[in-house]
């Protein structure tokens, strides 16, 4: 059998030799400081896992990753960097739609996990790019959860999406919960604070649940490192600083809608989605006891 290509990207060589120790047993191990002749690699070869440096004077990462997602979309995308840099964040997902972002120094037991579970994904992405899909025909209209305060948010959705989805506006977590607990939901359209109530934990939950789910995130939220944690833990698909142009969310909504048509018939496609288990204990707590909640509400329902 053969070895996953991995693909590694950094301007400093000692990076690379020290990430090439790690997975040169196997892996088929190409590396780079050039991100033009990791694209051309990206061409000519079945890489299987890319991972790449942001911080690079010929060009950052995430547009890097961004090129990657169109020349080989099969390729798993990871972003290794020692920046906490909220423009990057964003870029790698909005744009190059990342399966990880993991931060310098690294933890190696982390990296190669990571990596091993991205290959394995990787060979089965590209094992059904080979295969010929037949789209299901859907049976009932998509769900979309709107999880924000701002009105504004809710009317471009309404007037972009209500002609083809159920759309439904939650404006406090314990609403946007009992809506969960009715029917699983396609995409969701959420702020990060609900009031005082910080909802990251509920995004990572519905992920955890619902792989397919496409989250969008529509905040004036700035902290870097839990924007990290929604690309790892929650797999949110975009993430779009407020203020937002209407024209703006409505594009992205129209993409997320029908990526969710594509996972939902592709299985493979939903292991992409996969995320890390939640890291911060207390958020873990809360997605425990939402958890139950969810499971009282929807025997509630069901009843």
């Amino acid at each position: 059998m053969s070895k996953p290509t991995l693909l590694l990207i950094d301007d400093e060589e000692r990076i690379l030799r020290s990430l090439r120790m790690l997975f040169f047993v196997g892996y088929n191990v190409r590396m780079t400081t050039d991100p033009q002749e990791a694209i051309s690699i990206l061409r000519d070869e079945r890489v299987h896992v890319i991972v790449s440096d942001q911080r690079m004077p010929l060009m950052q990462g995430s547009e890097l990753l961004r090129i990657a997602r169109e020349t080989s979309p099969a390729t798993m995308r990871i972003l290794l960097t020692g920046y906490s840099d909220l423009e990057a964040s964003i870029a790698s997902v909005n744009e190059g739609e990342v399966f990880r972002y993991l931060m310098k120094p690294w933890n190696i037991e982390e990296v190669k996990n990571v990596v091993a579970e991205a290959a394995a994904i990787a060979e089965a992405s590209f094992a059904m790019a080979n295969t010929d899909i037949e789209r299901a025909a859907a049976s009932e209209k998509p769900r979309v959860l709107i999880m924000d305060h701002d009105e504004a948010t809710a009317k471009t959705v309404h007037e972009t999406l209500s002609d083809r989805c159920e759309i439904v506006w939650a404006s406090d977590a314990q609403h946007a919960m009992e809506e969960l607990a009715r029917q699983d939901i396609s995409v969701v359209v959420s702020d990060l604070m609900m009031g005082e109530t910080n909802v990251g934990y509920i995004l990572k939950t519905i992920k955890q649940l619902n792989p397919q789910t496409q989250c969008i995130v529509v905040t004036s939220f700035s902290d870097t490192s839990r924007l990290i944690e929604l690309i790892n833990q929650a797999q949110i698909t975009r993430f779009l600083p407020k203020p937002i142009a209407k024209g703006v969310l409505a594009r992205n909504l129209e993409s997320m809608l029908e990526r969710f048509h594509m996972v939902r018939n592709q299985p493979v496609l939903q292991k992409r989605q996969t995320v890390a288990p939640i890291s911060d204990p207390q958020e873990k707590k809360l997605a425990g006891n939402f958890l139950g909640l969810l499971g009282r509400l929807r025997g509630r329902v069901g009843a």
